[in-house]
């Protein structure tokens, strides 16, 4: 018998499919014609009407923009960390699959974000400019760009004294207002905890339907931002290509191919290691076993659409239990994103090299907690991970207008982050299985 309310989820989820699909060609549409006419100015040279464009129309279409996402941030971390944080049952509950889960989760993010600062530091796709060009572009943004830079002089050289006064807060009202993301972060994991080990679970259940309602709306509410994204976006690489020249093309190319890379070396090196070690599986069964799942991820890019193949492809292809399957792969699609926080690392750092920010060895260790941390919960919200990457960047002194240079090609790498994200989740799935002790010896055939 058919059930109507799986069929209407269904629906549901293809149309918002579809819609997505449709959003993110709207956007590549506007980064073309933003570039060429951005292109068009930068040829022509500075003339007064060319500058009042740049300056009364382009400029605050895109600020408006970036404001509108910024508006969402705290909120948005505060409950969605509180939410997954606290739907993980009760501290008792989590107990050894849990912890296991957990480590293995953490360990494989550490191991893609450090893929992605070798990558992004060694290419260093984001240099290359002409000094001319560079310096065209940072002046017309001088103040902005300045006072950033100052932020991000301060983030490199206070980052340890300063670090257990920045991530606890004196005052989380303060904190918030100033958008301190370690502080939020904290108290969202205080929080979450303390509600896992109330005792009146239906005070603690009832907190966190408050709260994910409160996520749902910030969802909802960057949704409805997000339909205005080509248009924002258009501005956007206008004010980039008239400031930079065509030069910066070349270097968002270099930037595909780097996070391409990254996807690739993450998906079969780290992945193939763990299997092939840990999981004892051989390659080519796993990496034939998981084809379904690759190809729903590919073709959807959402790791929500894909769970139920997931499930499925790891039940009957590799005979994972049921109870480690239902366990694994929603916890997984929410708080394990190796594809987002390899991406969103590499994203910075190449923004920060197109608009001449260095960042030290201690503002690339902040970048890592904030990816870390802020990829539980958040980062499996569609459009979720574009105002927390926006944040980061701006806590250390990266420009977020350079938002505009990845986000015109962020249709394409989304749908190898999600086969990433995904992969991550079905191998741990096939780890705690293996470290559980389920018998597993026909996947050695």
């Amino acid at each position: 018998m058919i059930d109507p309310m799986n069929t209407s989820k269904e629906s549901q989820q293809i149309s918002h499919d579809a819609e997505e699909k449709r959003t993110s060609t709207r956007i590549l549409v506007g980064l073309v014609i933003g570039a060429v006419i951005g292109l068009a100015i930068n040829l022509w040279g500075s003339t007064p009407a060319t500058d009042w464009i740049l300056t009364n129309i382009t400029a605050p279409m895109g600020s408006a923009f970036l404001q509108g996402l910024f508006m969402v941030v705290v909120p948005l971390v505060l409950s969605s960390l509180i939410v997954g944080i606290g739907n993980l049952g009760t501290v008792e509950h989590l107990g050894r699959l849990g912890i296991r889960l957990g480590l293995f989760y953490v360990a494989t993010t550490l191991l893609a974000v450090f893929i992605g600062q070798v990558l992004i530091n060694t290419v260093q796709p984001g240099r290359g400019l002409s000094e001319e060009a560079q310096q065209v572009a940072l002046s017309r943004l001088e103040d902005q760009v300045q006072g950033l830079q100052e932020k991000s002089k301060t983030v490199n050289q206070n980052l340890w004294p300063g670090l257990v006064t920045t991530i606890i807060p004196k005052n989380i009202i303060g904190s918030m207002a100033e958008a301190n993301m370690l502080a939020i972060i904290f108290v969202a994991f205080i929080f979450g905890i303390a509600l896992l080990s109330l005792e009146d679970r239906q005070a603690a259940q009832s907190t966190i339907q408050v709260l994910s309602a409160i996520s749902d709306c910030c969802i909802k509410i960057v949704g409805w931002i997000m339909t205005l994204a080509p248009y924002a976006v258009a501005a956007l690489m206008i004010n980039a290509v008239a400031h930079f020249g065509l030069d910066v093309m070349g270097n968002v190319l270099k930037y595909v191919l780097v996070v391409i890379s990254g996807y690739m070396i993450h998906f079969f090196v780290s992945y193939g290691v763990i299997v092939k070690f840990l999981v004892r599986i051989p390659l080519k069964k796993f990496y034939r076993g998981i084809t379904p799942i690759v190809a729903t991820a590919f073709s959807t890019s959402s790791s929500s659409a894909t769970m139920p193949t997931t499930m499925r492809t790891l039940e009957t292809n590799f005979g994972v239990p049921t109870k480690i399957t239902t366990f694994s792969i929603p916890l997984g699609m929410t708080v394990n994103m190796d594809g987002t926080a390899l991406f969103e690392v590499i994203a910075a750092l190449f923004v920060a090299q197109v608009f001449g920010v260095d960042i030290s060895l201690t503002g690339q260790i902040t970048l890592v907690i904030l990816v870390l941390l802020t990829s539980i919960g958040v980062a499996g919200v569609p459009g979720g991970s574009v105002p927390i990457l926006m944040s980061a960047m701006a806590s250390l002194g990266i420009p977020p207008e350079g938002i505009a240079l990845v986000l015109g090609v962020d249709r394409l790498l989304d749908m190898g982050r999600t086969v990433v994200n995904v992969t991550g989740d079905a191998t741990g799935a096939l780890y705690l299985a293996r470290v559980e002790g389920v018998p597993l010896e026909e996947l050695t055939e």
